[in-house]
């Protein structure tokens, strides 16, 4: 399977870019020191049809226990929040940390099985930063960071993880978005946390992957400490609630749930809760003076 997947990386990443839809699309290959000696992170860079010099706003965008999609290609969700964020200006990076280890996905492992954890992914964000803040055509100062679920999950760790870093009164990003990661490990730990960027968290009411109670815990807790940090739950809304396709079904391959290994989670979309998700990002990202 790791052949497999390295073969497919190599084909992909020998194409040349391209220019579909209006928007530009390459393959990228990120300097990741952390991965190992001359190892590079594979990513999925999207950008507006070029205007000059101008400085554009950039996200990074972090993919779940599944991966970007199928075979390389991004997902339904994923495409559809690339096409929201290029359409308004932003430059977008999905940067690739399975299939740049060697793995395809690990939602069907046991968490305590799982080789690649978020403390790992976090160094992945930092280098695509880094790889961000050395383009002409980015602006420093809207960086944004987005991830689902393990993503998610990995945008928390990002903010918390490297606050001590972080020097008073700066960010890491501008605005750090995260949509249903698992909260538990912050909302049972005695330490107060201190996040570098502004959080905004969403999630479904009915989430049995994720549930949303100990997001709304740690939240308060933030809250209470003068942390810029809100949250957004959505009523009858399970993972995966942003999904633009497919239906509410059960995942028996999932053993991670709050139901029991055996029980599987329940995963697939709301569109209710998908457009007013959208539009509280629209509004926050406005009121941030992204675009």
């Amino acid at each position: 399977m790791c052949s497999l997947l390295r073969l497919i990386a190599s084909a992909v990443a020998s194409t040349a870019a391209f220019v579909s839809g209006g928007a530009f699309a390459e393959i990228v290959a990120i300097p990741a020191p952390h991965l190992g000696e001359a190892k590079t992170l594979r990513a999925q860079l999207f950008a507006p049809e070029s205007k000059g010099d101008a400085k554009r706003p950039a996200a990074i965008m972090l993919h779940g226990c599944g991966g970007v999609g199928r075979d390389g290609a991004l997902n339904a969700r994923h495409t559809m929040w690339k096409d929201w964020l290029v359409e308004r200006g932003f430059i977008v990076v999905y940067p690739e940390s399975f299939t740049s280890r060697g793995y395809e996905e690990i939602c069907t492992k046991k968490f305590a099985e799982r080789s690649i954890k978020q403390s790992d992914r976090v160094e992945d964000v930092l280098a695509t930063r880094k790889w961000l803040l050395e383009r002409r055509d980015v602006n420093a100062a809207k960086l944004l960071v987005w991830g689902w679920s393990h993503g998610g999950g990995t945008v928390l760790a990002t903010i918390t993880q490297r606050a001590s870093e972080s020097p008073e009164g700066s960010a890491l990003f501008a605005q750090a978005i995260s949509f249903y990661p698992g909260c538990s490990s912050y909302a049972n730990s005695s330490r107060s946390f201190k996040i570098t960027s502004p959080l905004t968290l969403l999630i479904g009411e009915s989430d049995d992957w994720t549930p949303a109670a100990p997001c709304k815990t740690w939240v308060k807790t933030l809250r209470a400490l003068k942390q810029p940090a809100t949250i957004t739950t959505f009523a009858n809304a399970f993972h995966d609630f942003d999904n633009p396709g497919g239906k509410i079904r059960v995942r028996k391959d999932v053993p991670n749930g709050i139901n029991g290994p055996d029980n599987g989670v329940t995963v697939g979309p709301n569109p209710e809760a998908r457009e007013a998700a959208k539009a509280e990002i629209d509004a926050l990202l406005k009121s941030a003076k992204f675009y």
